[in-house]
């Protein structure tokens, strides 16, 4: 009888544990799913809204330099141009009186817009980014002024959908449940194991126990589960040194990664200076570390000042900034594309470093 109370007791004992650890992970799995979901959100978003802003920026750029010349034909070309991006809905160019002046849709040019967000736009006169409700999910209107000689001529607006992030976001959401699912059913499998682990464990302690009372401490079984309790204690210190070296391995990695970075900026200074076409160097920030004088005068910039600039600090040409953009999406290959507006043509490479995958600089090398 005392046997089957025994067993009763350990059998209670180990399904306590697993109901409760199994309740503790998936309410853990859980949580780190809709984190990880959150935060790849969130940075999808960061992505999105970084990269159309630069386009905003670049092309506003570019139509106040169309303006400036009053070439409403190289205007309606960057209007075109900008249709053709990813997710981009619409873009117009708006003048004070709300008047459409370019527009993607052409039967739209010449309306008055009296919309909210073209009112905000004109009377804010900033960059801004509003939100509507578009077709299949939230739409994204930038905008920012076209200033001609520090004057604010028009405002450009950008419309770009979000549909893109949803979709991406959806397939992963279906991808994050399978898994949460497949690693509930592992852990299911290993919490039970652990837990019977556990529950011998347990009566190990309730002979021991007895053995403390019994004052045996000479008993074999006494020693035996001492030595347990001291190999966990040993588990304790060689996860401690494992950290320390994960520690150390991290450090070491960032050193190494610094330490490339300095070579490559060094190896790109001391072989510029032989290069007889124009040439910018950047770093992994794209601020410019090196370029020559004929580079200079491509992008019609002073030769003085531009070291440790970000090279949209020096030039905003929106066929360069396309370029720039295409080669980062495609490291340690050459991306060569033709620059009308400067005519002339360019070959870019992103350099990543390959045992980091970091990204370390890029070399521009116009032809």
């Amino acid at each position: 009888m005392d046997g089957t109370n025994q067993t009763h007791s350990k059998v209670s004992i180990v399904f306590k544990l697993v109901l409760g650890q199994l309740a503790f992970f998936f309410v853990l799995v859980v949580l780190l799913g809709t984190l990880v979901y959150t935060y790849q959100k969130n940075v999808l978003m960061e992505q999105f809204v970084g990269n159309a802003k630069t386009i905003v920026q670049t092309y506003s750029a570019a139509c106040a330099d169309a303006k400036e010349i009053r070439d409403d034909l190289l205007l309606l070309t960057y209007i075109e141009r900008i249709k053709k991006l990813p997710d981009v809905v619409k873009a117009m160019v708006v003048d004070g009186d709300f008047k459409v002046q370019m527009h993607t849709e052409k039967s739209e040019i010449g309306k008055r817009m009296d919309d909210g967000l073209t009112a905000k736009i004109v009377n804010s006169g900033d960059f801004m980014v509003q939100t509507y409700a578009g077709i299949g999910g939230d739409y994204y209107a930038f905008s920012m002024p076209i200033l001609v000689d520090m004057k604010k001529v028009a405002f450009l607006r950008i419309d770009f959908s979000s549909q893109t992030i949803g979709m991406i976001m959806d397939s992963y959401r279906e991808r994050a449940v399978l898994a949460i699912i497949l690693v509930l059913v592992l852990v299911a499998i290993g919490v039970y194991v652990i837990s019977m682990s556990f529950g011998k464990g347990i009566a190990e302690l309730r002979v021991l126990a007895e053995l403390i009372s019994a004052e045996k401490f000479d008993d074999t079984s006494f020693q035996d589960i001492s030595d347990r309790k001291d190999e966990i204690g040993v588990l304790g210190r060689i996860l401690s040194n494992t950290m320390k070296t994960v520690k150390a391995n991290y450090a070491s990695y960032k050193d190494k990664l610094t330490y490339t970075q300095t070579r490559f900026n060094d190896f790109l200074r001391a072989i510029g200076k032989y290069f007889t076409k124009g040439v910018i160097f950047l770093d992994n920030d794209n601020k410019i570390i090196f370029i020559n004088s004929s580079a200079c005068a491509i992008l019609i910039t002073s030769a003085d000042g531009n070291i440790g600039r970000h090279i949209l600090e020096i030039n905003r040409n929106a066929e360069l900034m396309e370029a720039l953009s295409l080669s980062s999406t495609k490291p340690n290959q050459m991306v060569n594309m033709d620059l009308g507006s400067l005519k002339t043509a360019v070959a870019i490479t992103t350099v990543q470093e390959e045992t980091t995958n970091e990204i370390i600089g890029t070399i521009i090398v116009f032809y």
